[in-house]
C-alpha cells in the first residue's frame, strides 16, 4: 500500500520525442509570440483595409507565419550545438550571399538595394545576417570568453562581427547593421566587458562621429537633419513656419498625431481617422505602433509593450539556464536585437530618434523580418530544451 508522500516523491514522467525532454519547453514565451503575432495581423488588416494595392498584405503575412512556425519548429528540434559546429561554414556563406548580390544585383527600393528575388519572393539577406550573427558571435565569445580582458580581444571580437556589416552598409543598409552591431555588444555585455572599455569605445565612436556623417547617403542625412531640427522646435515651443506635405517629418507628425488621437483607450479597431483616411503613411510596417495607439490607446499600446518585454525577460530566464556559454550567449544577442528594435522603432514613432527603417517585432509587415525573428526563437527553445535544470 503506497502513501501520499510516497506518490509525491516519485518523478513525473517526461513528455519525450525527438529525443527531447519537452517538459523543458518555455511556454510563456511562445504564448508571447503568438499574441504579438496576433496582434500583428489585426493590424496590418486594420491599416490595409480597402486599400486599392496593399489589401492582400494580411494574407501574406500569414503565409509567412506559417512558414516562419514551421522554421522555429525545426530550429528547436535540431540541437542548437549543432550549428556552433558550423559556424565558420555559415559566416562564409552569408558573407558571400551579401557580396554576390553586387554581381547579380538587389532589388531596390527607397534609395536602397537590399532584397533577391528568388522564385516570387523578396529575400532580404541582411535578415539573414542577424541569425548568422547570432551563431559566430555566441561561438567566438564563448571559445575565447576568457581574454575578453584584453582590448586586443575585443578588438578583434568586434572585426570579426563588423566585417559582414561592410557588405550590408553598402547596400545600404545602417539600421540592419547597427542591429548586427548590437547582437556583438549584447553577447560582449553579458561576457563581462570593462567598463573602462565601454568609455574608450563611447570615445572612439564620438571621434569617428564626423567621418559617419560624411559617409551618409543623402537622405540619410536628411533624416537625422528632419529630428534634430523638430527636436529643437519642440523644445523651445516653435511651431513650424511650413507644414511638410512628404518624407520623414510629414510621417513623424502624422504618427504623433495618431498617438495623440488615440487618448487612453483609442478610437477602436478600424475606426482611427488617421489611419482610415490614410494620413499615416507605412502604418503597417515603420509606424504601425502610431496606428496601435490610434485604435487602441495608451493602455492598449503600453500592453504590447509589455508583452514585447515579457518576451524578452523569458528569453533572459532560459538564458540563465542554458547548459553552456553558447547557448546563453545566443539568448543574449536575441534579447539585444528584440529590446533595440523595439525601443529604436517606438521612438521614431514619438519623434525622440531619427526615422530608421527597423520594423517593430512580429507586428510590422514583412516576411523575411518576421522569419528571422521566429528562427531566433525556435533556437532559443533549442537552448531551453536542453537546459541543465527546469526553470
Amino acid at each position: 500500500m503506497t502513501t501520499l508522500g510516497t506518490n509525491l516523491a516519485r518523478p513525473r514522467p517526461q513528455r519525450t520525442s525527438f529525443g527531447i525532454n519537452w517538459s523543458n519547453l518555455d511556454i510563456w514565451l511562445l504564448l508571447f509570440v503568438a499574441l504579438l503575432n496576433i496582434m500583428g495581423v489585426a493590424m496590418i488588416r486594420s491599416t490595409t483595409l480597402d486599400h486599392p494595392t496593399l489589401g492582400a498584405l494580411p494574407g501574406s503575412q500569414i503565409q509567412w507565419m506559417v512558414v516562419g512556425v514551421v522554421i522555429m519548429f525545426f530550429m528547436m528540434v535540431v540541437d542548437y550545438r549543432y550549428w556552433q559546429s558550423i559556424s565558420q561554414i555559415l559566416y562564409i556563406a552569408i558573407v558571400a550571399f551579401l557580396a554576390v548580390g553586387f554581381f547579380i544585383g538587389l532589388v531596390s527600393a527607397f534609395g536602397s538595394a537590399r532584397w533577391y528575388n528568388l522564385f516570387g519572393l523578396s529575400i532580404q539577406p541582411s535578415e539573414m545576417a542577424k541569425i548568422g550573427s547570432l551563431i559566430w558571435v555566441a561561438n567566438f565569445f564563448s571559445r575565447h570568453r576568457n581574454k575578453l580582458d584584453s582590448l586586443i580581444w575585443v578588438g578583434i571580437s568586434g572585426a570579426y562581427a563588423g566585417f559582414p556589416v561592410f557588405f550590408i552598409l553598402l547596400q545600404p543598409d545602417l539600421s540592419t547593421s547597427i542591429v548586427v552591431m548590437i547582437v556583438w555588444f549584447s553577447m560582449l555585455f553579458a561576457a563581462g566587458l570593462r567598463w573602462s572599455h565601454i568609455t574608450m569605445g563611447g570615445v572612439a565612436g564620438a571621434a569617428l562621429l564626423p567621418i559617419g556623417w560624411a559617409a551618409m547617403l543623402p537622405y540619410q542625412r536628411e533624416r537625422v537633419t528632419d529630428f534634430l531640427t523638430s527636436m529643437t522646435q519642440s523644445v523651445l515651443g516653435i511651431e513650424p513656419e511650413t507644414l511638410a506635405t512628404y518624407g520623414s517629418q510629414y510621417n513623424v507628425r502624422q504618427a504623433l498625431i495618431s498617438i495623440g488621437s488615440g487618448g487612453w483607450f483609442g478610437q477602436g479597431y478600424s475606426e482611427a481617422t488617421q489611419i482610415k483616411y490614410r494620413f499615416l503613411k507605412v502604418r503597417h510596417t515603420d509606424f504601425i505602433y502610431s496606428a496601435t495607439a490610434a485604435e487602441f490607446g495608451f493602455v492598449g499600446a503600453m500592453l504590447v509593450l509589455l508583452v514585447l518585454f515579457l518576451l524578452v525577460y523569458r528569453v533572459l530566464k532560459v538564458a540563465e539556464v542554458a547548459a553552456d556559454p553558447f547557448g546563453a550567449y545566443i539568448c543574449y544577442g536575441f534579447a539585444g536585437i528584440t529590446f533595440f528594435q523595439t525601443i529604436v522603432n517606438v521612438g521614431m514613432n514619438m519623434n525622440i530618434m531619427p526615422v530608421t527603417g527597423l520594423p517593430f517585432p512580429f507586428l510590422s509587415y514583412g516576411g523575411s523580418s518576421l522569419v528571422t525573428f521566429f528562427v531566433a526563437v525556435g533556437m532559443v527553445q533549442s537552448v531551453a530544451l536542453r537546459q541543465n535544470r527546469r526553470s
